[in-house]
């Protein structure tokens, strides 16, 4: 078998598309085949497309903070006895889509003076990437895009043992970045559907020693990454520019207005709904006194391909409310009326802030389902944004 017959292959730009088709065995034994040398590539330093397999093999080991704070994580391939050895701190200074925005850390290094890390050079790596995956049945649909990559240098000594040194660094953020988008999982075949936007920070040590004729010899560079979330915000100010929104259907059974109190919220907003039906007729339905409303808030996630897409819906929060409908009022005849506001608390779920990149798309959906003695249900849907919203800078 060629690889023309493993791999349908287009590239555009820093794109990468793969459409397997390939018997599930074969594929996993190609798969587990490429993740080993994968792996030895990132020994040597290889770059490219490391980032492809290392959610299965390369677990992070991390400790930090909350958001907002300053992170510190353990590096990648590492042992128990090398946790305290090499590791960053870092920080996102400023606030991103509001004005510039930076990358600052260090790359510390604590190595015993009996055992100090051989390493010739140090460069640091910035970089943001995307990527998309989902199975049907035995095809793999799969696309990574790099957005950019940058390198400073942080140690170019003649020093071969390194014991205990902070290197410092910089990087700018590039005004068009995305915040970062933990993985979206989908519930296809052994759940393989995943996408993200990820930003990380690689060290890669370039390591000299001699050999016991005294000859220098080069020896593989060691290359350590970690995942660095990145944020972006707006005005909390622009949130409260906005203005109500109003939703109507005309039916038989009455007339129904749905508002929104605005069209774009912080992660930790309050969505505030209203909902009045006039004229509910009951000549139409009779003997109407109860009214269910259910509100639901939907995030979906639109996977891209090439021509191929995958849509991932998840339901983040859900409400059922039963509600008494007053009798009718004096004048009213046969018609009666209901208005009642209701809250949607995002801070009670995960959220992904809304985006639309060339491979992923996320947005949000409010429904509005009202049905009056379980008859004549009418659906009300709003799709509205999600975004990271700073109040003071």
């Amino acid at each position: 078998m060629t690889s023309k017959d493993k791999f349908n292959v287009s590239r555009n730009n820093n794109t990468k598309d793969y459409a397997t088709r390939l018997p599930l065995k074969q594929q996993n034994d190609y798969k587990d085949c490429l993740s080993c040398r994968l792996i030895g590539a990132t020994t040597f330093g290889g770059l490219g497309a490391f980032t492809i397999y290392q959610s299965y093999t390369n677990p992070l080991m991390k400790r930090g903070y909350r958001y907002g704070l300053e992170y510190e994580h353990l590096l990648l391939n590492q042992t128990t006895e090398d946790d305290d050895k090499l590791y960053f701190t870092y920080q996102q200074q400023g606030y991103l889509g509001i004005q510039a925005s930076t990358l600052n850390g260090t790359l510390h290094i604590r190595y015993p003076t009996n055992l100090p890390l051989l390493a010739k050079k140090i460069d640091i790596v910035f970089s943001g990437r995307s990527y998309v995956q989902w199975n049907e049945g035995t095809i793999i649909n799969y696309a990574e895009k790099k957005y950019f990559e940058y390198t400073c240098r942080v140690y170019d000594g003649d020093e071969l043992g390194i014991s205990y040194l902070d290197l410092p660094f910089e990087f700018k953020i590039p005004e068009n970045a995305h915040s970062s988008i933990l993985p979206v999982t989908s519930k296809l075949t052994n759940h393989l559907g995943k996408a993200k936007i990820y930003y990380s920070i690689k060290a890669i040590i370039t390591k000299e020693k001699r050999n016991e004729h005294l000859f220098k010899l080069k020896v593989p560079n060691k290359v350590v990454e970690i995942k660095c979330p990145i944020t972006r915000f707006i005005r909390q100010q622009e949130l409260e520019k906005q203005e109500s929104i109003t939703l109507t259907k005309n039916v038989n059974s009455g007339d129904y207005f749905i508002t929104f109190n605005k069209g774009t919220f912080n992660q930790y907003d309050i969505i505030k709904i209203s909902l009045n039906i006039k004229n509910i007729n009951r000549n139409i339905i009779r003997n109407v006194n109860k009214a269910k409303i259910q509100i639901n808030l939907n995030e979906y996630c639109k996977l891209k391909v090439g021509y191929k897409s995958h849509l991932v819906e998840k339901r983040l929060l859900h409400s059922v409310m039963n509600e008494e409908l007053e009798k009718p009022y004096k004048g009213f005849g046969f018609n009666i009326e209901f208005f009642k506001e209701y809250n949607l608390y995002l801070s009670e779920s995960k959220i992904c802030c809304s985006v639309k990149t060339d491979l992923i798309n996320v947005w949000h959906v409010v429904e509005i389902i009202v049905s009056l003695n379980g008859k004549k249900r009418v659906k009300f849907e709003k799709i509205i944004s999600i975004v990271n919203a700073i109040d003071k800078i």
